[in-house]
């Protein structure tokens, strides 16, 4: 029973072992308190396995400075070599490796050279296989490389590893060896351990310490903007779709003369939207929205899930004759479905810079779609018979001749309450024409009318009265013609008699 403990005991070693090696988080400083554990985890930058690393893909590593040949002919005048475009300038990269009693320590290693170079305690040590590169995820952290002395508190987001931060010094040219190689910087580790020491290894593989240098440093974002949001409606996905009756409402015209009719159908629903999470993108910053076509939407915080129950009203209108009427069910389709977008985000900082990338991601949304009302057949109100919809044959006695069209309008409404904000009702056919309008802002209601304002957009008020006006005309056109066509029936009829 011992050995069987002893081999438990090994494999839970082994298992907190794996798991504090397998954390590729990079943590940043969000407090200038001396020296404590004040971390927060950075979404834009990450531990990459050098094992994972593959030159030819389009990773961003952090560079920390370069690598100077010999008789360049390059100006060495200027402060920053990092500016400097030369062919025999090599980018040297911020690693790290675990060095001197399981102890992370960051370093350099040479651009096209597997070697991650260390140092700590007077040891200098290169690892080639077990080490780590520092990433910037798709270029989306802002990150520089700011002044520190050591009388100085370390800087908010200066990047940790470790317990220690990344830190590098600017070599001193006059002292420098023309004949070799020299960095226009050295990495390595800002020690609080050790006085508040900068410790490097040197191009001649020396350990050496500075008072003063330079720490890395990200700078968060404290909004974001995604603009230009184009949806790609032909790829989404409809994850479920439920068929419902919102409402079933009988529409009559009691008047002495032909009218539009208008029954108003509220109906609650539950509406959720997300617009996803993604790597190299902060949570919980607010976040405004702007479709490709310049419509804005709400505000959202972004990598949170919005969740509210909705009640709006389907406005029907209906074109019957005087004494008819029609009974009418709304349907629709409650969906949850995502859909695939692209957009610019911009990222804006607290000193006013912004930066702007490109991203993709799926937008899930719930709620209600293809709201369609059904008619059933016109009747007199007098006895319930069905008003006919053909014209009958001629008679000695003279005929009324009723004809119906029906037309219908959307709207929305919010009742008994002042200063809400509604949305619109979007088709979600699968045969349907979808594009970026199809997700319409919450607008304000003229309450005095339950009229959604009209904004002119592609599912514009303007439009639907014109869809009134022009069923009412066509049922017009449609009377005249019946009336026009009796009389020549009736003259046919006389000449063949």
């Amino acid at each position: 029973m011992l050995w069987q403990k002893n081999y438990l005991a090994l494999g839970l070693l082994g298992v907190l072992l794996l798991s504090a090696t397998a954390d590729n988080s990079v943590h940043i400083r969000y407090s200038q308190q001396p020296y404590g554990q004040q971390q927060l985890t950075s979404s834009t930058l990450k531990w990459l396995p050098i094992t994972h690393y593959n030159p030819s893909e389009s990773k961003q590593i952090v560079i920390g400075g370069f690598e100077i040949a010999p008789n360049s002919g390059e100006d060495e005048s200027f402060v920053n070599q990092a500016e400097n475009s030369g062919k025999k300038m090599r980018p040297l990269f911020v690693c790290r490796a675990m060095h001197s009693s399981s102890v992370w320590v960051a370093g350099t290693q040479k651009e096209n050279e597997r070697r991650c170079t260390v140092t700590l305690h007077g040891t200098v040590q290169s690892y080639v296989d077990k080490y780590e590169l520092l990433e910037n995820i798709d270029g989306a952290a802002r990150i520089m490389w700011l002044h520190w002395t050591k009388f100085s508190q370390p800087l908010v987001g200066a990047v940790y590893v470790d317990k220690m931060l990344v830190a590098r010094y600017e070599a001193e040219h006059s002292k420098r060896d023309t004949t070799k190689p020299w960095y226009t910087h050295y990495i390595g580790t800002l020690n609080a351990d050790n006085f508040g020491l900068i410790i490097y290894a040197n191009e001649n593989g020396e350990e050496k310490s500075a008072k003063t240098g330079e720490l890395l440093v990200e700078t968060e974002p404290i909004r974001y903007e995604l603009s230009a949001v184009r949806l790609n409606w032909p790829k989404k996905r409809i994850i479920k779709r439920e068929k419902r009756v919102l409402a079933e409402a009988t529409i009559v015209n009691t008047r002495t003369e032909a009218a539009n009719m208008a029954e108003a159908s509220v109906y609650s629903y539950k509406y959720s939207v997300n617009w996803g999470r993604r790597h190299a993108i902060l949570n919980g910053l607010n976040t405004s929205i702007t479709l490709v076509n310049g419509t804005s939407l709400r505000n959202i915080t972004w990598g949170t899930h919005i969740e509210e129950n909705r009640t709006d009203a389907y406005n029907v209108v209906v074109y019957l004759e005087p004494g008819t009427g029609v009974n009418v069910t709304l349907r629709a389709n409650y969906t949850d479905m995502e859909v695939p977008y692209t957009a610019d985000l911009i990222s804006h900082y607290e000193d006013g810079a912004t930066t702007c990338r490109l991203i993709s991601g799926t937008r899930r949304e719930e709620s209600m779609f293809d709201i369609v009302p059904e008619f059933g057949p016109v009747y007199f109100l007098s006895n319930y018979s069905l008003v006919p919809t053909t014209v009958p044959p001629p008679a000695t006695e003279p005929t009324t001749i009723i004809s119906s069209t029906t037309t219908t309008v959307m709207t929305t409404r919010q009742p008994q309450e002042t200063g809400k904000t509604t949305h619109r009702h979007r088709q979600m056919n699968d045969d349907a024409n979808n594009d970026e309008n199809l997700i319409i802002p919450h607008k304000k209601t003229d309450i005095s009318t339950g009229m959604q304002n009209d904004d002119g957009g592609p599912l514009s008020l303007k439009d639907k009265v014109e869809v009134v006006y022009g069923g009412a005309c066509g049922a017009l056109k449609s009377s005249l013609l019946l009336l026009t066509l009796a009389p020549m029936l009736l003259l046919v009829l006389h000449r063949i008699t």
